[in-house]
């Protein structure tokens, strides 16, 4: 099972939401309208689906290394 490490440029985020609508787990929009991560790491394949439904790309979700 991978992991994955999320960040979000929040200079770019533009609040559209569909990064909390397809895992609110790992993100949400705040009360300035700017989407925060709500875990740094996560083995939840959905915030690769809502990384890349960002509108403006703010979203960068890469595979961490296991350990071997």
């Amino acid at each position: 099972m991978s992991t994955y490490r999320i960040h979000i440029d929040r200079s770019l985020c533009s609040g559209f939401g569909s990064c909390a609508e397809l895992a609110p787990q790992a993100f949400e929009v705040g009360a300035d309208g700017i989407a925060t991560v709500l875990v740094a790491e996560t083995d939840d394949p959905e915030v690769v689906e809502a990384a890349g439904t960002c509108p403006m790309g703010a979203i960068t979700v890469e595979a961490v290394e296991e350990a071997a």
